[in-house]
């Protein structure tokens, strides 16, 4: 996705076109847009929700912190992705950290506007209830997939993942790596890279340095079914 511009995202496109003129000036006028490294933290859990975000650019994670620098990746967020929406209401702090994948751009909202926003305009706040609908959804699949099957079901779920819903294409080229892959099945890196290695032997994926290119979807989703 090209370079843009705060203006850019307000003023066009599908993520605002439900808010009047007033609105989005209202957006604009209290938002800032953030240029982030590699690496770095967007939003922190456990830290007040002043914001709600937008990333413009670029590529970011979600994750549920836990102890001895073990993770877990709820989502991989793309240009357009909301972050922070489930914070809105009644909840003081974020309950997951965000950090970016690649260099990327972020555009921080004032809550209190957004919030102001919302309970004035009930067609955006549909949306933003379809938005958080789908959300839920994914996250009781993630429980599911976590609780009920095993290492090669999880990992499946993950390839199949980042393939659909992500890179929406069978080629996984999303700088995204050994130990991200594997925070987002809840595996160890040392099981992900083994996992790897296996369906690359086994000619289900094609393994080209970081890029992975799924060969045979359809035994990825076996895998994800015998869990």
């Amino acid at each position: 996705m090209p370079k843009v511009s705060i203006q850019d995202i307000v003023t066009s496109g599908k993520l605002f076109e439900l808010l009047t003129d007033d609105e989005k000036q209202l957006i604009l006028n209290n938002s800032t847009h953030l240029r982030f490294k590699k690496g770095e933290t967007i939003c922190k859990q456990g830290a007040f929700s002043n914001h709600i975000m937008v990333i413009t650019e670029g590529l970011a994670k979600t994750y549920l912190e836990g102890s001895n620098d073990k993770n877990l990746i709820i989502d991989i967020l793309k240009p357009l992705n909301w972050i922070g929406l489930s914070s809105i209401y009644k909840e003081p702090t974020y309950n997951f950290t965000a950090a970016t994948i690649v260099d990327s751009s972020i555009c921080f909202i004032e809550k209190k506007i957004f919030v102001e926003i919302l309970s004035n305009n009930s067609a955006f706040a549909n949306q933003i209830i379809g938005k958080l609908c789908r959300s839920s959804k994914h996250f009781f699949d993630k429980i599911t997939s976590l609780g009920n099957k095993q290492l090669h079901g999880r990992f499946a779920d993950a390839l199949l993942y980042l393939s659909k819903k992500v890179a929406k294409n069978p080629t996984i080229d999303l700088s995204i790596t050994r130990k991200e892959i594997g925070e987002l099945a809840g595996i160890s890196t040392e099981s992900a890279i083994r996992l790897l290695s296996e369906l690359n032997h086994d000619g289900i994926i094609k393994l080209e340095g970081k890029v992975i290119i799924i060969l045979k979807e359809n035994l990825l989703e076996k895998l994800s079914q015998i869990g």
